[in-house]
């Protein structure tokens, strides 16, 4: 499996301006901590589950935007990129694709990861749409006559990796920065209520300890994340090993 302690370029694609440090803060913590360029790219403005409906959409977005910052702040983001499609209000696949080919063209990141387009019950499209839009986009990225009138030239991501999975195959020990990961969280504020947050601070302590129990080697490990990572020839025709 690779060293995700070596990625110098992260870009993490998020349907939403919390789900990044929801379901990976710790990691990309350490990244940044280890020196690495982190990217975020939030692909809606993540208004429909503003709490307050006294606020008009433009007050929303600046409160979104304004929480995100402050997160990205604290877990080291470098720098944010934001689409601004409609939350919950329909994407385009092609159209998104395309732009996240930009995008990494651009960035020329040497690890991808969004949310898992396998969670199981699903339902929220964002969700879906993003991560397969992310998939192709890493799949045809690379390919010179795929939008030839890109600003920047092709550029091959080597690997993808998925947060909010049901099929981990790879974890970060996160244990010695449990508190950045849990202060990005109570930026949130403009969708969760304070039980919210206690909520969730409890739910990911227990499940990150959860999953450092099932971590080995030298090093004692309290908390980990837990990833789906896989080499970005996979997205196409992973045709099982032959014997």
């Amino acid at each position: 499996m690779r060293d995700l302690d070596a990625c110098r370029r992260p870009l993490l694609v998020q349907p939403h301006y919390d789900d990044n440090d929801l379901g990976g803060a710790g990691t990309v913590r350490r990244w940044a901590d280890q020196g690495a360029e982190v990217t975020y790219l939030t692909v809606t403005d993540d208004v429909a589950g503003v709490l307050d409906a006294a606020l008009s959409d433009d007050e929303a977005r600046s409160q979104v935007m304004a929480e995100q910052e402050e997160a990205g702040r604290i877990v080291g983001v470098a720098r944010q990129i934001r689409l601004e499609w409609p939350d919950a209000g329909g994407l385009d696949h092609v159209v998104l694709r395309d732009q996240l080919i930009d995008v990494i063209r651009e960035v020329q990141p040497d690890i991808v990861l969004t949310v898992d387009p396998r969670l199981p019950d699903e339902a929220h499209t964002d969700h879906l749409i993003t991560a397969a839009a992310v998939n192709e986009a890493v799949l045809l990225g690379g390919l010179a006559r795929v939008r030839p009138g890109s600003a920047h030239g092709p550029w091959s991501v080597p690997v993808v990796g998925y947060y909010f999975t049901a099929a981990p195959d790879h974890l970060v020990d996160t244990s010695e920065v449990q508190g950045p990961r849990h202060a990005a969280l109570d930026c949130y504020r403009a969708q969760l209520t304070d039980n919210d947050l206690a909520t969730l601070h409890r739910g990911l302590d227990r499940r990150e300890r959860q999953q450092a129990a099932g971590s080995s080697g030298p090093k004692a490990v309290t908390h980990a994340e837990a990833l789906r990572v896989i080499a970005a020839g996979r997205l196409h025709v992973a045709l099982p090993a032959l014997p």
